[in-house]
Order: C-alpha cells, then sequence, then structure tokens
C-alpha cells in the first residue's frame, strides 16, 4: 500500500526510502550526491521548484549518470517546471522510449508531485495503458491526478497494487478500473474525492469490484477519502469481496456513526487484520462498539474529528 497522500510528495514507495535525483542549475546541469547502491532506493526524477531546469533535461542527466538497470523502483517529478501539473504525455513518452534501460523496474509512481508545486486537481495526467505495456514486470503502479484522463479498462498479468490518488475521481475511471484485466491484483487503493473535482463515484460505479468478479486475487482494498464514506460502507456491510480481504481501508473521507453501524450490521469483519478508518466524525461511544465487535482486529480510528469540526470534509480537495 502506498503511504497516505495530504501534501507531500512520497517518502517511500515499493518499500524503499525515496531519493530525490539531486542536479545542479540549468546552465551547468549535473547531478550531486548520487549513491552507490542504487537498487536499495525508490528515485524520484523531475522538476523540484519553478523556473528550474525542466524535465527533460533532468531526464537526460539522470540516463547518463545512474545505472538504470539496478533501479527497482521510479517515481516521476514535475517534467515542466513552470507548469508542473502538466507534460505528462511527453515524460511518458520518454520514460517508455527508454523502457529497455530499465530491465529490473518493478515499481513506478507518475505524478509525484507536492501541492507546493501542483494541487493534485490541477495534475493533467495520461493514460497509463502504454507504460503498462511498456513495462510488463511492473508489480506496483501508482498515479497522482486524473485532471482530464480518459482511460479504457486496463491490462497486466503482473500488477499487484494499483493505487489512483486524487481529489475527484471520474466514475467513468473507476468503471474502467473495475473492467480491467490485473489477474494478479492484491491491492488497490481508489481516492475517491469530492463531485466539485469530478469525483462521486456511487457503489454502482464500483459494482464489478464489490462484487468480487473484477480482481479474485484481491486482499486489500482501499475506498479512500470518499465523500459519501456512510453509503459506501453500507454497501461494503453485504459486498462479496469483503469476504475475501484482510484490509479494509476507508481512510481519510466523511465516515460517521450510520456508515460504521452499517458494517458492524452487515457480515463478519472478523477475519480482517485491519481495518482503516482513520480521518472520520466517529463518536467515542461508536469507537468502543468497533472495539468490542473486533478485538483482534488492527482497528485504526486516529484523527477523529467530531469534536473538533462538525463539518465533515474530505483530506484531499483540490
Amino acid at each position: 500500500m502506498i503511504q497516505d497522500f495530504r501534501h507531500d510528495a512520497l517518502t517511500v514507495f515499493h518499500g524503499l526510502p525515496v531519493f530525490a535525483f539531486v542536479h545542479g542549475e540549468a546552465a551547468q546541469l549535473e547531478p550531486h550526491g548520487v549513491p552507490e547502491d542504487i537498487e536499495s532506493w525508490a528515485w524520484r526524477v523531475g522538476a523540484a521548484e519553478y523556473d528550474g531546469p525542466d524535465g527533460e533535461g533532468i531526464w537526460a542527466l539522470f540516463l547518463a549518470t545512474v545505472d538504470t538497470s539496478r533501479v527497482r523502483a521510479l517515481t516521476l517529478g514535475a517534467w515542466d517546471s513552470e507548469m508542473s501539473g502538466e507534460g505528462w504525455p511527453d515524460y511518458c513518452g520518454a520514460l517508455i522510449d527508454a523502457a529497455d534501460r530499465f530491465p529490473n523496474l518493478e515499481a513506478l509512481f507518475v505524478g509525484d508531485l507536492p501541492s507546493e508545486m501542483s494541487e493534485v486537481s490541477w495534475i493533467e495526467q495520461a493514460d497509463p495503458a502504454p507504460l503498462l505495456a511498456a513495462f510488463p514486470n511492473l508489480v506496483e503502479f501508482g498515479m497522482r491526478g486524473t485532471s482530464g484522463l480518459q482511460i479504457e479498462p486496463l491490462v497486466h498479468d503482473r500488477l499487484r497494487e494499483l493505487t489512483i490518488q486524487t481529489g475527484g475521481l471520474p466514475p467513468q475511471i473507476v468503471r474502467a478500473v473495475g473492467a480491467s484485466k490485473l489477474p494478479a491484483l492484491t491491492g488497490l487503493d481508489l481516492y475517491l474525492g469530492t463531485r466539485i473535482y469530478d469525483g462521486g463515484a456511487t457503489a454502482e460505479d464500483l459494482a464489478e469490484i464489490l462484487s468480487g468478479a473484477a480482481f479474485p486475487a484481491l486482499r486489500h482494498l482501499g475506498l479512500r477519502n470518499a465523500e459519501d464514506t456512510d453509503a459506501l460502507a453500507a454497501a461494503l456491510a453485504h459486498a462479496p469481496v469483503v469476504a475475501r480481504l484482510e484490509s479494509l481501508d476507508l481512510a481519510l473521507g466523511m465516515l460517521g456513526d450510520d456508515g460504521a453501524a452499517a458494517l458492524l450490521a452487515g457480515q463478519p469483519l472478523t477475519h480482517l487484520r485491519r481495518l482503516d478508518l482513520h480521518h472520520h466524525w466517529l463518536s467515542e461511544a461508536m469507537i468502543e462498539r468497533l472495539w468490542q465487535a473486533l478485538p483482534d482486529v488492527d482497528v485504526d480510528v486516529d484523527e477523529a474529528l467530531l469534536e473538533r469540526d462538525r463539518d465533515r470534509f474530505i483530506a484531499v480537495a483540490e
């Protein structure tokens, strides 16, 4: 599972600490402090500040100075330093052109931008299908932002983890994910977001996923950052997929007592190892009910917001 996104770039990816490929200014672009243990890091490559060197030059320098045959995990920062939420088709094309130089790449994350570079709703992503086709050995793939994105159902034989982080995940993309052919997928995290930023997926849009038909190997399901968390919880209470899960995640959304009560009134959850509900509006009485009903489950109810702010909000929007 890829770490929470609120505002910052990833610090850990694919179980590896992230190393930001450091370089000089545009006038004298050169690498700084490249570690020798290349395979021990997840590499973030891209523009890191406004009006600095652009991704095209940084990417060329990375290919020229790092033994990419040893890179196991890669995250792509900004391609255009001035319009950091744009340029993803060019960056993805550059990576695809260099695919043969990454024979050991296992994990890829596209759009690893902190909010100071680009709000998540501004990131204009490219269709990930060509990337997945170019890297058939990937086991983990993530992307941040979906502005203007149009995708067809994804196809990949080995992918085990898929994460899409956004302030608003369009329902048609949710349906495309549910229609994807990913037979090895064990972990799925979708940041569903708000209707204000084109989100608003319902249980109907998630039907293929909730039925269990979409991904037979699925063991972790995250429906995160959702406005209608209570309604999703009610749907999950009777969703066939839940019986085979080890981990269920409704974090970062607007869960309240009604949603938690629906979960407890539905099918048994005692088989879960973990139930992640952090960032919620649950009463102390409901939290106690969850702990009593699920004594052997790791129930994360951190970040209780009921007393602080009665008006609910998702963790990631703009």
